[in-house]
């Protein structure tokens, strides 16, 4: 009697694990989050992934992707070498441009006017850590030029 006693508990406890899980799994399954990832293989030579999110994360890529066409850049720096005003400065950040494309013709070098400096702009670093490197080797030539943060070409 004790042994089919214990055996119909063990049973009953076997039960009630199982109906646990299952509750678990079912409480998983209905509290998806919004955006899920799910990985099926096909025979074991390819995958499959698939995306399941709602139509505002669609929107908001396709607003993102719009932008990074409107603008003519991405951030990075750039490394300022000329800026000057007066009647001689257009002249002189030509000079300066030209002399430097000529030492440095792997760099581009860009001339700006913002009133009332005309300066001269040289690089597209992505890193900071990039525009330092090339500032150490640009100031030898150039001892007052250094790093400013700008819109750079891709």
């Amino acid at each position: 009697m004790l042994l089919n006693m214990s055996t119909k508990e063990l049973f009953l406890g076997f039960i009630f694990l199982v109906l646990s899980v299952c509750a678990v799994d079912a409480q998983r399954i209905t509290d998806r989050p919004q955006i899920l990832t799910n990985l099926s293989h096909n025979d074991g030579a390819g995958g499959r992934i698939e995306i399941i999110q709602p139509e505002q994360c669609e929107d908001l890529l396709k607003m993102k992707i719009a932008n990074n066409y409107l603008q003519k850049g991405i951030p990075g720096f750039r490394i300022l070498i000329f800026s000057a005003s007066g009647q001689t400065a257009r002249a002189r950040s030509i000079e300066t441009r030209q002399a430097f494309m000529k030492r440095y013709p792997e760099m581009n070098a860009y001339q700006e006017y913002n009133t009332p400096n005309f300066q001269i702009y040289v690089g597209d670093f992505r890193t900071k850590n990039d525009a330092l490197r090339e500032l150490k080797r640009i100031e030898r030539v150039y001892p007052r030029a250094y790093i400013v943060a700008a819109t750079i070409q891709i």
